[in-house]
């Protein structure tokens, strides 16, 4: 009969200890606990120490409301020429509605997945490749502002969304490839002839530079010879009024030159227009009758 009792009491004192340390729950900061009873649930379990009676009352998970990084596998999209794309997307989310996340959906991430899948082919959809290819900037705010309602739905918040590697089927990444070439090329074809013509309009500006020196180099070689020639005449004007000639004595003088180019080898003689004029002057008359 004493061993029965000492049975009975180590199963109550097992029982008492069991209800004792499962009555007390610790919550740790960054996340909260699920209360159930009887299998509803009851409330959320804040961080702290909490009293929670045994069998009537069971905690059911811990969930963490820390910001939780999700990759979605790499999938396929097909832009608004049916070019293949495929394409890798990262997200951030939190929970904000602890019962919506537990109770409301049968799996919250997997049902924001499927939802960003979907939104961003129908936003893929209605771009041509080059725009995808090169506006990932615009698809993520697209995608941002076309899923944070929905998930609010699953007790999640999405803080980020990043798209990742794009990459194009072999067919569209060889024509791409090619036209890139192409592009090249061209570019080249424009670089080469741009300094082409460049270097022919810096050659004709040289030789027009030296056209214009040589000419104005000719022109003061020009105004000095003239310079100086206006400078000869002008001395030998100054020269003849000093000297006190009168136009009797050249005309004098002109005749006696004329004579000795008379008396020369030459059997032609250009005879002055004023030879006439020459005979009124008495000196010179007495010089052509003598000389005849």
């Amino acid at each position: 009969m004493g061993i029965v009792w000492g049975v009975v009491i180590v199963i109550v004192l097992a029982i008492l200890i069991y209800i004792l340390f499962h009555s007390f729950v610790i919550v740790h900061s960054g996340g909260v606990k699920v209360l159930e009873r009887f299998g509803n649930y009851v409330q959320t379990l804040q961080p702290g120490l909490h009293l929670v009676i045994p069998v009537i009352y069971s905690v059911r998970e811990t969930v963490s409301l820390r910001q939780t990084p999700l990759q979605i596998p790499p999938f396929q999209v097909i832009t608004k020429e049916n070019a293949t794309v495929e394409i890798d997307v990262s997200l951030k989310y939190h929970v904000t509605d602890v019962e919506k996340y537990v109770y409301k959906n049968e799996n919250s991430e997997r049902s924001v997945v499927l939802d960003c899948q979907s939104n961003l082919r129908g936003i893929i959809g209605n771009k041509e490749l080059n725009e995808v290819l090169n506006g990932t900037e615009a698809i993520n705010a697209d995608l941002f502002d076309s899923i944070k309602d929905i998930t609010n739905g699953y007790g999640v918040a999405v803080d980020r969304i990043n798209i990742g590697q794009l990459k194009a089927n072999s067919e569209v990444q060889a024509a791409m490839d090619k036209l890139l070439t192409a592009n090249r090329n061209k570019e080249a074809t424009i670089t080469s002839a741009e300094a082409q013509k460049e270097s022919v309009r810096l050659e004709a500006e040289g030789q027009a530079s030296q056209v214009e020196i040589a000419a104005r180099a000719e022109a003061n070689r020009i105004a000095k010879i003239a310079a100086a020639e206006s400078n000869r005449i002008q001395t030998i004007n100054n020269a003849v009024k000093e000297s006190g000639l009168d136009d009797k004595m050249l005309q004098y003088l002109g005749l006696q030159e004329f004579g000795k180019l008379a008396d020369g080898p030459s059997n032609t003689v250009i005879v002055p227009s004023n030879m006439t004029d020459l005979g009124n002057i008495p000196a010179a008359k007495k010089l052509w009758e003598a000389s005849k």
